[in-house]
């Protein structure tokens, strides 16, 4: 009886030594020790799996996820996380896509944290909803084990009933000068809010140059992301001629909800002197071209000889007078040779 006992003791141990390192070996040691989103300038701070974002977000608004992250390993496990990744992922929220952001990988020792900042852009055109949240943490132990984490969250979407947002409002060009026909003031649109616009209104003026356009582009339908909610038209004008050089806001005014409500931006315009630019006269007298008289070109060699020596120039002929007297004497005796013959020949006939 007592060797049956003790051998199903000595079993139970092992067992429980083998699902003890069982354990030990599939542990997840990688955990989120803080959560912070920051939405639109307001933070919610400490959050855990499944809870939802305290702030609404709102098109265009900034979301920032701030994620910490713990190597729960004790010192006496003594296990680094290698290769740790850290994303989180909006689902579904641009359009039906998904918006994603992953931190470079790190490591972590036992008993450490790191801090990790993912930011986001919420679309302008977005439909008001709640957003599932994904956060995901993953990297591999010492002992190759894989070590994952995951949390949700939800973000809250809140629109405005009534908002247009001037998405473009550009010049083209921006500066001129002496050219001041076919200026163009290129106008975008948009509604982000809950409620269709009926009956929208753009005004675009500055009282120095004489603009006063106004033009009604009708509905402007809430539908986020389709044609029906957008306006775009590039507004051709003029600069008088005798307008002065300097620069001229020119105001663009989207009024809409019955003209309660307005969207506005300014695009500067600016205007030059022409006499201000330099002539073409003016740029030919300061460049100075220099052009050679001749087409053949003359070499000089330059001779240096040493300090104090006298150098003097003869000519040809002067330095060759013993050839010269050579030649004089070889003429007179030709012409002595023809006189004689001469003299003999006359002398025969």
């Amino acid at each position: 009886m007592v060797k049956i006992k003790l051998k199903s003791i000595l079993m139970c141990v092992i067992v429980f030594m083998f699902l003890m390192n069982v354990v030990y070996a599939t542990r997840q040691a990688l955990e989120f020790s803080d959560v912070d989103v920051r939405v639109g300038g307001k933070s919610d701070n400490g959050l855990t799996n499944g809870e939802t974002i305290s702030e609404e977000a709102e098109p265009g608004d900034t979301v920032e996820f701030r994620i910490e992250v713990r190597n729960n390993y004790t010192s006496a496990e003594n296990l680094d996380i290698e290769n740790i990744q850290v994303k989180v992922t909006i689902e579904g929220i641009d359009d039906g896509d998904d918006l994603e952001e992953e931190a470079s990988d790190f490591d972590l020792r036992p008993g450490n944290d790191k801090r990790v900042t993912l930011k986001f852009q919420v679309p302008i055109e977005v439909d008001e909803d709640d957003f599932d949240v994904l956060i995901e943490a993953e990297g591999e132990d010492e002992n190759n084990t894989d070590q994952n984490r995951q949390m949700k969250l939800k973000l809250e979407v809140d629109k405005q009933t009534h908002m247009l947002k001037i998405t473009r409002n550009t010049l083209s060009p921006a500066e001129v000068a002496c050219s001041r026909r076919n200026v163009q003031l290129g106008v975008s649109v948009i509604n982000i809010g809950t409620e269709n616009e009926e009956d929208v209104n753009v005004h675009i003026l500055n009282q120095d140059l004489g603009m006063d356009m106004k033009e009604n582009v009708g509905e402007l339908e809430a539908e986020p992301n389709e044609e029906s909610s957008r306006f775009s038209k590039a507004y051709s004008f003029n600069v008088p001629n005798d307008a002065e050089s300097g620069s001229y806001p020119i105001t663009l005014r989207v009024l809409y909800d019955d003209d309660r409500r307005k969207a506005e931006g300014t695009a500067t315009l600016t205007v030059n002197d022409c006499g201000t630019s330099t002539s073409k006269e003016e740029k030919e007298e300061e460049e100075v071209i220099v052009t050679p008289t001749d087409s053949t070109t003359e070499t000089t060699t330059v001779v240096e000889v040493p300090e104090g020596t006298v150098v003097t120039q003869e000519s040809f002929l002067s330095g060759n007078t013993f050839i010269i007297g050579i030649i004089a004497l070889e003429v007179i005796a030709v012409i002595v040779g023809i006189v004689l013959l001469v003299s003999f020949l006359a002398r025969r006939g």
